[in-house]
């Protein structure tokens, strides 16, 4: 009976873990506050049981009022994150890399990027002669991203489909150019086709003159990664931009064993 309590009580505490979770990712990813009933209204809780998270967010000093009613992400959640950077060696190992392949192809940002839960997180976007940034996870459409596309083409196909169509409730579908897919299964037979030398060119898909890049990585004990360049299209032909993706993923891979 002792032993039913406490697995009950642990399954409770988890329970109320993960609601919390859920109800802060939800204030950090709008892009306005939001008050108890709206939250309830995304997520599928109860409004007095986001209120209750809420409080204790806002307690924490992960979340703030903005209003009468109203809550936003509190600078607890940038704290988090700016400490939490450090334990990701992407964000650091290969930064001389980087650095080193952005003098290279010059005039172009050179990435590093993860896809994690359908998501696009980029590390180390480098130009050259400029900073590197560490981090960026703003949100990118799928299917309008090289690197994300990339990825997507070495997971089952129903597994591909499932990440783009959430990506279209989360983003919507913008067909920036007429090269741009227009649908999810679209999306994948476009970028099989495009696929060589396992690199993925979207020449155009953004706007004319414009290219996105993108070859896989292998990163041992990371989610799956690429590497990017992107710019425009005049500054490097298809074959060259192809020697530089494989000659800056030898460098990145290196880097990440040493």
């Amino acid at each position: 009976m002792a032993t039913d309590q406490g697995a009950e009580r642990s399954g409770s505490s988890a329970k109320a873990l993960a609601n919390g979770v859920t109800v802060l990712q939800t204030l950090v990813e709008s892009d306005e506050p939001l008050s108890a009933s709206e939250i309830a209204r995304r997520v599928g809780l109860h409004q007095s049981s986001v209120s209750r998270i809420l409080a204790t967010l806002a307690e924490a000093g992960y979340a703030r009022k903005t209003g009468y009613r109203s809550f936003a992400p509190d600078f607890g959640v940038l704290s988090l994150g700016a400490a939490a950077i450090t334990k990701f060696r992407l964000a650091h190992q290969p930064r001389k890399a980087m650095e080193a392949a952005a003098q290279t192809a010059r005039g172009m940002a050179v990435s590093l990027s993860v896809l994690w839960r359908g998501e696009v997180i980029y590390f180390l976007r480098t130009h050259d002669g400029e900073p590197p940034v560490l981090f960026n996870a703003t949100g990118w459409p799928l299917h309008l991203s090289a690197p994300g596309l990339r990825l997507l083409l070495d997971l089952p196909e129903d597994e591909a489909l499932e990440m783009l169509r959430k990506s279209r409730e989360k983003y919507g579908w913008e067909r920036p150019e007429p090269p741009a897919p227009q649908s999810e299964e679209e999306a994948l037979r476009r970028g099989r086709e495009l696929l060589l030398h396992d690199c993925l060119i979207l020449d155009g898909w953004l706007m004319p003159g414009h290219m996105s890049s993108a070859i896989t990585v292998d990163a041992p004990n990371e989610p799956p990664v690429a590497l990017s360049i992107t710019g425009l299209t005049k500054l490097a032909d298809p074959d060259t931009i192809r020697l530089w993706l494989h000659s800056f993923r030898r460098s990145v891979e290196q880097s990440l064993v040493d």
